[in-house]
């Protein structure tokens, strides 16, 4: 199972490497890891309701564009190694572990610069709006280049 190298995934994907246990796995580390995420984040609830309904809308609307982007990707397959759901699952979660990793990075030095004195709440949950939204771009982003790369 890869936490982090989405290369080796896509190239064991696209040779059929993963066993119905492999697929298994991945979708219960992908829940185990957004159930975290989801209580890390209530550590720190976010004042600023406009920023959150801004988000919550442009991040359906993200989502609705990079899951039809994606589905067509995967079915200009004529190789249909998996379902789209599996690869999607899969390749999910070694990125998520990526961007949380950079988001957690971030929040750090967001968190050092409130320490200094550098950071207005209002300005930080907007960067916060915005490094959400980037996130789930590059997120769909990636998955297509995995999901053209298990195409070929």
């Amino acid at each position: 199972m890869y936490f982090w190298n989405t290369k080796a995934l896509s190239d064991d994907i696209k040779n059929s490497k993963l066993t119905e246990n492999d697929w298994k796995n991945y979708y219960l580390a992908g829940l185990i890891f957004l159930t975290l995420s989801i209580y890390i984040i209530a550590l720190s609830p976010r004042e600023n309701i406009t920023s959150v309904l801004i988000e919550a809308i442009l991040m359906i609307g993200i989502i609705i564009f990079g899951v039809n982007v994606t589905f067509n990707t995967h079915k200009a397959s004529d190789n249909n190694v998996a379902n789209y759901i599996s690869k999607m699952t899969a390749l999910s979660f070694p990125l998520s572990v990526k961007f949380f990793t950079l988001s957690m990075l971030i929040g750090f030095v967001m968190g050092i610069a409130e320490g200094a004195g550098l950071s207005l709440e209002l300005e930080q949950s907007w960067f916060i709006t915005v490094l959400s939204l980037s996130v789930e771009i590059l997120l769909f982003w990636r998955l297509n280049t995995h999901l053209q790369s298990i195409n070929t």
